[in-house]
């Protein structure tokens, strides 16, 4: 019986050219990029699992994990290093980590946080920041998304919305979101939302007609992917301690 490692893995990738994170039959996704690779070196691996799911054309700093059998870790690591030269320019391989056998990347996930950034100098000129943090309140803690929920959600509309920050840094509209987990579409829907307060053409009492009152297309619309970025997932101390080594 061979021993599997449970390995975890750091990296970085930029999403314009993907498909997003999840495989998808005959298109590029960075899933079936990785995979691709990983057949190159390891004769046997299985349970590959991404820690978070992204849409296409969203970049992200996440994990995958994987269980790698019919090797050492020395060996392993070495692989690794071949790998992290051969993937396309778009996926940066960054760390390696060995994790408890009952370790898994994306159940055991307990923050997500993505980050939205907008350039537009005469639309961040528009805004009404504070109308759009006051607003943000009211999607704060467990509700029902379904308002903001895009065409592949399904029944599972139940989720919480830990923090909302809302800032402008050098010129430049960042939205900050954390959760633990998140409906198709939620997090670019919610920015459209907001937007739409920003500029006046909905009250902050709107987002919490949505809420109380979810309905599916209620939010009006969407921002587009390729300013969404996943920033970080976070586990809990025990795993996140290994994760943070140096």
């Amino acid at each position: 019986m061979s021993n599997y490692y449970n390995t975890c893995v750091s990296l970085f990738y930029l999403g314009k050219n993907f498909f997003g994170s999840q495989s998808q039959p005959n298109l590029p996704t960075v899933e079936s990029e990785i995979i691709k690779s990983l057949k190159l070196y390891f004769s046997n691996f299985k349970d590959f699992t991404l820690a978070s799911r992204t849409d296409k054309g969203v970049s992200g700093f996440q994990y995958f994990g994987l269980k790698i059998a019919d090797s050492n870790i020395h060996e392993i690591h070495r692989k690794f290093d071949e790998i992290r030269l051969n993937l396309l320019e778009d996926i940066h391989i960054k760390k390696v980590y060995f994790m408890p056998d009952n370790f898994n990347v994306r159940k055991d996930a307990l923050v997500r946080t993505y980050i939205y950034k907008i350039t537009d100098k005469k639309l961040i000129d528009s805004v009404n920041i504070e109308n759009m943090r006051l607003a943000s309140n009211y999607l704060i803690g467990k509700n029902n998304f379904m308002s903001f929920s895009g065409r592949n959600a399904k029944n599972k509309f139940i989720r919480e919305i830990y923090k909302i920050k809302i800032i402008i840094l050098d010129k430049i509209l960042f939205f900050e979101i954390s959760g633990k987990s998140f409906i198709h579409e939620q997090i670019r829907r919610i920015i459209y939302s907001l937007i739409r307060i920003g500029l006046g053409k909905e009250t902050k009492e709107w987002l919490e007609i949505l809420i109380n009152f979810p309905s599916k297309g209620g939010s009006k619309g969407i921002v587009s992917s390729n300013n969404l970025t996943l920033k970080e997932v976070l586990y809990h101390k025990n795993h996140q301690k290994i994760l943070e080594k140096v």
